[in-house]
C-alpha cells in the first residue's frame, strides 16, 4: 500500500496528548468512534491511504460491518476521499498527511544543516586545524 520505495516513511508520528484531549473534532466522538479513527489514522500512516470499502474498513477497525457503517459517517470528515486511476476510492487521513508534511520539512531542514556541517567539518582548513591539534596533543603526551 506504500506509494513507492523511494518515499521516506517514518515509522512513527507525533501524538500530543494535549491536542488529542482538547481537539473539538475528537470531543464530538464517542469512545468507539475515537478508537475507529485512531486505528484508521494508523493504517493511513503506514500505507499512505486505505481503500474506501466498508468491509475493509470494518476489518481494519476490528469490528462488524454493521458497526463500521454506523461509526464511519461520524468520522468521515477527518479523511479525504480520492478516486484513483483504477477507479477505486481511497481515503487519506487529513491529520496524518499534515504530520507527514511537517516531518518532511524537518527532515529536509536537518539534511541541509548536516550538509553545511559536513562541508565545514571536512574542508581543507578544518582538516589542517585537526592535524595541528593532534600534533599539539602528541607533543604534550611525549613530555
Amino acid at each position: 500500500m506504500r506509494k513507492s520505495t523511494t518515499d521516506e516513511q517514518s515509522p512513527a508520528f507525533q501524538f500530543y496528548a494535549g491536542d488529542w484531549i482538547s481537539n473539538p473534532n475528537r470531543l464530538k466522538l464517542n469512545l468507539e468512534e475515537q478508537g475507529a479513527y485512531i486505528l484508521l489514522y494508523c493504517w493511513c500512516w503506514r500505507g499512505f491511504r486505505i481503500q474506501y470499502d466498508m468491509e475493509i474498513l470494518s476489518k481494519m477497525c476490528n469490528c462488524r460491518l454493521d458497526k463500521v457503517k454506523l461509526i464511519f459517517p461520524k468520522i468521515e470528515h477527518l479523511f479525504n476521499k480520492e478516486k484513483d486511476k483504477d477507479g477505486k476510492t481511497y481515503l487519506t487521513c487529513k491529520q496524518a498527511e499534515e504530520e507527514r508534511k511537517i516531518q518532511g520539512k524537518n527532515r529536509q531542514r536537518r539534511s541541509i544543516a548536516g550538509k553545511k556541517g559536513a562541508k565545514i567539518r571536512w574542508s581543507e582548513e578544518s582538516l589542517e586545524e585537526d592535524e595541528t591539534s593532534i600534533r599539539k596533543i602528541t607533543k604534550t603526551k611525549e613530555k
